[in-house]
């Protein structure tokens, strides 16, 4: 007779279905990766299935594992509910791990200003931050993200969102810049380099799309995937960088300037978003009002 099956079992195809990667999806589970290829040889046996093959560096599903995972992730929402139900939360007691997926630009900014209050008010509550990529949408529909914050379009279809403040791009440059000193000119902006920056994951992208709208060309000398580090890159060098504002704030004002684009660019908004799922759930609820009370603008 088949033996029943570990919830925790289903925890772990649900986090290696969703991560393609046995270690990133033991990470997940805060188990080592030896436990994560246990549990994996023992859901083999039980379903009598590969259920996971490895293709590069990437484990892809099999076609019955496919159809398994709707099943799986249904059963794994019932057990939170069940596990949630009319539970109180107190933050001065709770040991709980809450895991947030944050844009470079949130981590930077918000990260301190968050934990700072969780040391006084919640000092078990434990953070894990994430970034923010293309796997977030389902990391949040299956409970293992519980909030994303920063500028995520793409997560506003399907998910609640609250505004928590607005942005507006400037043009970072480095002190006793050899060109741009008092003001940045359009003339200056086109003739100097520039590091572009897109981030992934985020909606960073449409200020490159404005650029080209309003035709205004930039002469790229390096690009990067995030503003982490671009400080550094800016003020070794002489080159732009084109910046939300509330970066430009937090970086080393002795060796960095920021100036007003000599242009107009769309203004954007930084959003906290939560799926359905955890629209009420009190953890999640208390989380959410501590943010918004923090960051609010």
């Amino acid at each position: 007779m088949m033996t029943s099956i570990d919830i925790r079992l289903l925890q772990l195809f649900y986090a290696i279905y969703t991560h393609e990667n046995i270690s990133q999806a033991a990470q997940s589970l805060d188990i080592g990766q030896p436990a994560a290829s246990i549990g994996l040889a023992k859901l083999r046996k039980h379903f009598d299935n590969d259920l996971f093959v490895r293709v590069g560096h990437r484990m892809l599903p099999t076609e019955f594992a496919k159809e398994l995972a709707p099943l799986i992730s249904e059963t794994l929402e019932r057990f939170r509910l069940v596990n949630d139900y009319r539970r109180a939360f107190n933050p001065l007691e709770s040991t709980r791990e809450f895991t947030l997926g944050l844009t470079d630009i949130s981590h930077l900014q918000l990260v301190p200003k968050l934990a700072a209050y969780l040391h006084t008010h919640a000092p078990s509550v434990r953070l894990n931050v994430v970034p923010i990529d293309g796997y977030t949408p389902s990391l949040m529909s299956n409970g293992q993200v519980d909030l994303a914050i920063g500028f995520i379009p793409q997560l506003e279809a399907g998910f609640y969102q609250q505004t928590l403040f607005r942005q507006r791009y400037v043009g970072l440059v480095r002190r006793r810049h050899p060109v741009i000193q008092t003001q940045l000119s359009l003339a200056d902006y086109e003739a100097c380099d520039h590091i572009e920056v897109v981030p992934s994951g985020t909606g960073h992208f449409m200020a490159e799309n404005a650029l080209q709208k309003l035709g205004i060309t930039r002469k790229i000398q390096m690009r990067m995937p995030g503003y982490l580090g671009v400080d550094a890159v800016v003020k070794a060098t002489n080159l732009i960088a084109t910046v939300p504002e509330k970066l430009g704030d937090l970086l080393d004002s002795n060796d960095c300037q920021i100036f007003t684009l000599p242009f107009k660019l769309p203004t954007f908004d930084v959003k906290q978003h939560w799926h359905a799922r955890m629209h009420k759930n009190p953890d999640n609820r208390w989380l959410r009002q501590v943010c918004f009370d923090l960051f609010h603008q």
